[in-house]
């Protein structure tokens, strides 16, 4: 073959295994859904895991205390959400009446053409239950889900030793292990609370207006809030729909306005404080990454994309070889930073 067709093939040939890859994904959603889950849910563990060894507990022991944990909270989050579910479902066919008289009063009173020829209200009030019934769903194995996170956490005790033993003498790769997993884990850890923070306020401001299923808006607050930039939006519109369907425009304002002093606060004030900006990503990424994990595994795929693309730029940024692809990750502020740009004279 001549060298100027090679290049081809080979772009050819990597096309092609990509589109293997994805249709491999794609086909797998149903497994691969509730493994990444389990390695989300062990990177946030692993600390109380090794806060409680501290304590001279067995590894076992304090696995099964953090598992035991683990199962409470999910416990509790099934009562909550499957209750809202199931209210919010019922209503939802009067909400959305209610919402297309509301906006068709508006409509007549102003001079522009009607909102129902360019925006459906019920499809971004139905978005909301959608969400949550696919993250429901995944969750609903939660028997296989524990279970995986109790063999990762097992397992990750016994990674440094493992290090250790297959590469003697040099301390290099247990390092960068253990960089990127501190990395990792600070992230997440300081990303959760955050969205914690945001779902709590939520809901107590949606509660002081008066809203119907308040833990609702502020789970869906917490969840969303792991999408940096379009997340709050998401999380912001139903709720609006649906003080507009029940109070009128003026409480719709207001809930507006809380969505963005909140958001405000907490992911431009706070969250920029304790994580800074060398684990963030470029708006463009996150977008794409949305849209594409969207596609492959529904909303349950585009919640995790976020911290799943997070986790892989980390990875990326701590090999030599593929730092270069952890900084076209990242957000524009990081790239001049690494490349002397950002220095003051």
């Amino acid at each position: 073959m001549p060298k100027a067709e090679r290049p081809r093939s080979n772009i050819l040939l990597t096309l092609a295994c990509c589109v293997v890859v994805v249709a491999g994904l794609k086909a797998a959603g149903s497994v691969l859904l509730p493994f990444l889950l389990s390695i989300l849910l062990a990177v946030l563990a692993m600390p109380v895991v090794r806060w409680l060894q501290s304590l001279k507990l067995p590894a076992s022991l304090a696995v099964t205390l953090t598992v035991l944990l683990l199962i409470g909270l999910f416990t509790g989050f099934g009562v909550i959400v499957g209750t809202s579910i199931n209210e919010f479902s019922e209503k939802l066919p009067e909400y959305q009446s209610n919402l297309q008289s509301k906006l068709d009063d508006l409509s007549s009173e102003s001079p522009l053409p009607e909102m129902g020829e360019w925006f459906d209200p019920g499809a971004a009030m139905s978005f909301a239950g959608q969400v949550l019934n696919e993250l429901v769903g995944v969750v609903s194995n939660l028997f296989l889900i524990l279970l995986t996170t109790v063999f990762i956490l097992l397992e990750a005790a016994g990674v440094p030793a493992k290090l250790r033993a297959a590469f003697p003498g040099d301390g290099e790769p247990l390092m960068k292990a253990s960089a990127v997993g501190r990395s990792v884990q600070a992230y997440l850890g300081v990303k959760t609370l955050m969205s914690l923070a945001t779902g709590v306020c939520v809901t107590l401001w949606v509660s002081y207006l008066g809203l119907s299923h308040a833990i609702l808006w502020g789970l869906i607050a917490f969840l969303l809030n792991y999408v940096p930039s379009i997340g709050s939006i998401i999380a912001a519109l139903p709720a609006v729909l649906l003080s507009l369907a029940e109070h009128g425009p003026g409480k719709a304002l207001a809930v507006l306005a809380g969505y963005l002093v909140i958001n405000t606060v907490i992911g431009n004030v706070i969250e920029p404080r304790l994580m800074g900006r060398k684990l963030g990503l470029s708006p463009l990424v996150v977008v794409l990454s949305l849209l594409f994990w969207n596609w492959v595994w529904g909303p349950a795929g585009m919640l995790l994309s976020v911290p799943l693309t997070v986790m892989v730029k980390i990875i990326l940024e701590g090999r030599e070889g593929t730092r270069w692809i952890g900084v076209l990750l990242g957000p524009e502020v990081k790239a001049r930073q690494e490349a002397g740009e950002g220095r003051p004279a």
